[in-house]
């Protein structure tokens, strides 16, 4: 355990290792109205018990899903953004059976009609809650309105045709978080000039900025987001004890690959290359491997089709 003095505060860095034996290089920035400090910890090789390998079959209890990227296609529009009508028919024949739920860094508003095979929702990277008629929210959603606020202003004064602001709502309909997004800019360098700007303005104010290695959008929420912590309260909310498999994409779902008992990475270009899970499925074989397991009576096994065992993008 690590702990570094910021300021007033102190961070508590806990040093994980991977289930493939190796330490990944992760770090955290920590945002405050005076500034920022990065803080870089680099993980070295080591030997890890984390997760022990899966060589027989596993009996898969609930199923938990990321969103863009996994079941929907990741470089569309948000206005075009779907589950497709393959997966969206196998994941209704799948929720029959056994508990399946969304956790994602979209709000509730967006996800919930476009998953409704799902039977709960943990949005906007688990500050908001859904199973059943029942929502709950992180406490920090409304404390942290005022920076929120301003980080929007003046992210959507930058706005146009290089620049996507997606305002992400919570139940209620109140912005709470939002993203900025130039994939579709006319002018790529304009637009870095301008997302450069928006950075460094939120740099100095009481919110968490997540970016993503190498991709045109990153995200602004007014608190950490942990999609493990997610998991595993919809985990202890849904009467799960194990047999949780948790498909994603992206680095803010690797904290969920470290809880669940079987991770699945989805490939595609735009897939980093250190998701800490066991192993990888091809995102165009997403509806293949969820037939599968069904057909499989939701026995997992590294043999089921079309399951690889290390990333091949």
């Amino acid at each position: 355990m690590h702990r570094i003095c910021v300021g007033k505060c102190v961070l508590s860095i806990m040093l994980m290792t991977t289930k493939h034996g190796y330490l990944r290089k992760s770090f955290l920035v920590l945002f405050y109205r005076e500034g920022y400090k990065k803080v870089n910890v680099l993980m070295k090789r080591g030997k890890s018990n984390h997760r022990k390998d899966h060589q027989t079959e596993i009996e898969v209890r609930a199923l938990f899903l990321d969103y863009d990227g996994t079941i929907s296609p990741l470089d569309v529009p948000r206005s075009e953004s779907k589950v497709s009508s393959e997966n969206m028919a196998i994941l209704y024949e799948i929720s029959r059976k056994i508990p399946v739920a969304v956790i994602t860094t979209k709000d509730l508003m967006f996800v919930v009609e476009r998953t409704p095979f799902a039977h709960a929702w943990a949005c906007l990277g688990g500050l908001e809650i859904k199973i059943g008629n029942v929502v709950t929210r992180a406490p920090c959603l409304r404390k942290m309105m005022q920076y929120i606020t301003a980080a929007l202003e003046y992210a959507k004064s930058f706005s146009g045709n290089d620049l996507v602001i997606e305002e992400k709502r919570d139940s209620d309909g109140v912005v709470v978080a939002f993203s900025v997004d130039w994939r579709q800019s006319v002018d790529r360098h304009r637009a870095e000039e301008f997302v450069s700007k928006i950075i460094s303005y939120c740099e100095t104010l009481s919110v968490s900025l997540i970016r993503y290695e190498g991709q045109p959008f990153f995200d602004i929420f007014p608190c950490p987001i942990n999609k493990g912590n997610a998991l595993l309260e919809l985990k202890q909310r849904l009467g799960l004890r194990n047999g949780i498999l948790y498909m994603g994409d992206s680095i803010v779902d690797n904290p969920a690959f470290e809880v669940a008992d079987i991770a699945v990475g989805v490939i595609h270009k735009e897939t980093p290359d250190d998701l800490v899970c066991d192993y990888f499925i091809k995102f165009e074989d997403v509806t293949m491997f969820l037939q599968n397991l069904l057909e499989n009576c939701f026995r997992f096994s590294p043999k089921i089709a079309p399951i690889l065992r290390r990333y091949i993008r």
